[in-house]
């Protein structure tokens, strides 16, 4: 019962830290990554500067751009985490490898279901859409490294 009030909610925890970590490794790394985060909060900026220059309030547009954003976070590196921690305690799968492939397949899918992609990527969609799928895959691998290996203590000797 422990586990469950303190161990867990720390490792997810842990573990979004490590994952927005990763997402701004990710912009390093990758041009589009790095053009999704950095060029899409400055054209965020440049777009509600613009509307109070032309006398237009610029706080609908601040709060839905900022709601969007939000959701965007929650759904590439809140939900991942929690979905595959609850589901992996639930049916005991501890596996680093089950962790982290779940968590980096959730952080890949959830954003483009939230989007509604129905046509093919492109090469640059792609590469985000890998970018994501590492930084959940990491994000995974961190919880497991808190909340999974060796959880449970020792298991018993099987005759």
């Amino acid at each position: 019962m422990l586990r469950w009030i303190l161990l867990i909610p720390f490792a997810c925890l842990a573990a979004m830290g490590a994952g927005v970590f990763f997402l701004g490794m990710a912009s390093f790394a990758s041009p589009a990554v790095a053009m999704l985060i950095g060029g899409g909060i400055e054209r965020l900026i440049d777009i509600l500067f613009g509307l109070a220059e032309s006398g237009v309030d610029p706080a609908p547009a601040a709060q839905a751009a900022f709601a969007l954003i939000g959701k965007l976070g929650m759904a590439i590196i809140v939900a991942p985490v929690v979905l595959v921690a609850v589901g992996s305690e639930l049916f005991r799968l501890r596996s680093g490898l089950l962790q982290s492939g779940f968590t980096g397949l959730l952080a890949a899918l959830l954003p483009l279901a939230m989007l509604r992609l129905s046509r093919a990527p492109s090469t640059a969609e792609i590469q985000i859409i890998s970018g994501l799928f590492l930084v959940g895959a990491a994000t995974g691998f961190v919880y497991w490294l808190i909340a999974g290996r060796g959880a449970g203590g020792e298991r018993p000797a099987q005759p």
